[in-house]
């Protein structure tokens, strides 16, 4: 008999927000107030670059943070961690938003911990996530997990053993959550409905780092200078 141990497996927490659909609009129109004609139409318009970096400090968007940061922490509860000893803080926050055949190229959120993606507005064919790995930890030949060698009929079986990019399908209304080091990139909008998003990144410090060498001590220790 022979088997596959799976070891360090990335996990991307995805959860349902129940947000009212009155609530929704409004907060699609407000992202849409603040959207601006972009000079590059292949990509999406980042709410971050333009001025809108800190959406948790709207009050239109408080109670959706509230429920956004109840899924932080079921997420790392999930993980095992224990909430009890961390504290979490919204750094930036930004909406996105994809009109027909923009998409966001690969990236990561490497100044946070913790990042997401919410999807507020999102047609069938709106487009998803793809999420990557540099060093995929079962590729043995440099290359040999790429989407190409899947075309090329090399990798018989595609999956998260033999691929270095995945594919996500969320819907409206969920809320994606995973370590901000992940690259990650989206499809092209499909539609010609825009697919409006919300992102943040997140940092995680300890409430108390009396004999602790590593992770972040608590923000009310640091000093200014």
């Amino acid at each position: 008999m022979s088997e596959f141990i799976d070891l360090f497996a990335l996990s991307v927490y995805r959860q349902k927000l129940k947000l009212d659909a009155g609530y929704q609009s409004q907060l699609c129109n407000r992202i849409l107030e603040m959207e601006r004609p972009q000079p590059d139409q292949e990509s999406a318009w980042l709410g971050d670059t333009a001025g809108f970096e800190f959406l948790f400090r709207e009050p239109e968007f408080e109670a959706l943070f509230t429920s956004i940061g109840d899924a932080i922490r079921g997420y790392t509860e999930a993980l095992g961690l224990n909430n009890d000893r961390l504290a979490f803080y919204f750094q930036r926050s930004w909406a996105t938003v994809s009109r027909e055949g923009q998409r966001i190229f690969e990236h990561a959120h490497q100044q946070s911990h913790l990042s997401f993606a919410f999807y507020l507005k999102k047609s069938l064919d709106g487009g998803g996530i793809y999420f990557s790995v540099a060093e995929h930890p079962n590729e043995f030949a440099a290359g040999l997990f790429t989407l190409s060698k899947e075309e090329l009929q090399i990798i018989k079986r595609p999956g998260e053993r033999t691929l270095n990019r995945i594919y996500v399908e969320p819907e409206q209304g969920e809320i994606l959550i995973f370590p901000s080091k992940t690259l990650h990139s989206t499809a092209p909008n499909m539609t010609t409905e825009p697919r409006i998003s919300i992102s943040a990144d997140i940092v995680v410090t300890l409430k108390e780092s009396s004999g602790h060498e590593t992770l972040m001590p608590a923000i009310e220790n640091w000093q200014r200078f």
